[in-house]
């Protein structure tokens, strides 16, 4: 138990749950063991403050008012594909599962949740999530998803532009080489660009990335640094 408490404490979750008294407890109980716990009492509050802090898992019920929690969990998705989506209910009805499938949650909680259950199936989860094998290794913990067109590190992951994939792909296919403004255009673009149009897609991308990942090499062009 203590291993996996050392593999959860650096991560964050969002928990969705209707019913304040389950989740005042749930939050209690599960902060023991992640390093930061936010609860929303609907859909629409977990996605405000995914929004404003997004987390490595979202654990939400499904029958709640105005949003259920299958629809947030969708909507988590396709804001952040490589987050842990969790859903639970007190009711065993074959429709739900269909719809929690169809809506492809990492897993499926009945209630009464039992804390040992979901901690193991988060943990091994994860472990699923980080070693996906369409990710790319990075530097530092981060990886690049050529499906998904994100960057993750540490269980989140941040979704590029298209312009901002495309320069990655190039950077992956040439690593540790020196890209120039006239390669990166000629990638990227299907038209003569300026070079602040260039420089606007590379910062863009270094904000997503690692400190000093794309390196200026002046007068030359630029590198993903993978060293």
């Amino acid at each position: 138990m203590e291993a996996l408490h050392r593999k959860l404490q650096p991560l964050t979750l969002l928990i969705a749950e209707d019913d304040p008294s389950t989740l005042k407890w749930l939050v209690r109980v599960l902060s023991i063991y992640f390093k930061k716990v936010y609860a929303a009492g609907s859909a629409m509050e977990a996605l405000e403050i995914f929004n404003e802090n997004p987390t490595d898992i979202v654990i939400s019920d499904i029958q709640m008012p105005q949003v259920d929690g299958l629809h947030l969990l969708q909507k988590i998705n396709s804001i952040s594909p490589n987050t842990l989506r969790v859903v639970m209910t007190a009711f065993n009805n074959p429709a739900y599962v269909n719809r929690a499938i169809e809506s492809e949650v990492n897993f499926y909680l009945k209630k009464p949740i039992d804390i040992d259950e979901l901690l193991v199936a988060v943990s091994s989860n994860l472990n699923k999530t980080v070693n996906d094998p369409s990710n790319i290794i990075l530097k530092e913990n981060y990886s690049y998803n050529p499906l998904q067109k994100s960057i993750s590190s540490q269980g989140k992951a941040v979704n590029l532009t298209k312009k901002e994939s495309l320069l990655m792909e190039l950077f992956i296919e040439n690593k540790n080489s020196i890209i120039s403004l006239e390669q990166i255009e000629n990638s990227i673009w299907n038209e003569p660009v300026t070079n602040d149009a260039i420089r606007m897609v590379i910062t863009g991308l270094r904000k997503k990335l690692y400190k000093n990942a794309v390196e200026n090499i002046k007068g030359l062009g630029y590198k993903l640094n993978l060293n």
